[in-house]
């Protein structure tokens, strides 16, 4: 096909969107806990289930160092995503844009 039948074949296409056309089709966000990514931004390590036992383990008197090392987290890459990460969560959700006040 030449580029004149793409073109032609992208314009026939409807337009999409992307907001919702109803309020009642917005859904507020989950009451989450924690916003943590999911792998290590260098090595690429699943991390983000870690985040709560690495919590449990530092109210239960254990060092920084022992913690990590209890959760099989050698590299420092990752040793950083956890001990580095702070827990924005619960300062966002104060911020709710959908809601009004009048």
């Amino acid at each position: 096909l030449g580029r004149s039948a793409l073109s032609s074949r992208a314009s026939r296409r409807p337009a999409r969107a992307f907001l919702p056309s109803t309020a009642h089709e917005l859904r507020p966000a989950p009451q989450a806990t924690m916003i943590i990514p999911v792998r290590c931004f260098t090595c690429g390590k699943v991390i983000g289930n870690k985040w709560d036992t690495y919590l449990d383990l530092l109210q239960a008197d254990y060092s920084e160092r022992d913690a990590l090392d209890a959760l099989d987290l050698h590299r420092y890459c990752c040793r950083r995503m956890l001990m580095c990460h702070v827990d924005l969560i619960e300062k966002l959700l104060n911020y709710n844009t959908l809601e009004r006040t009048d």
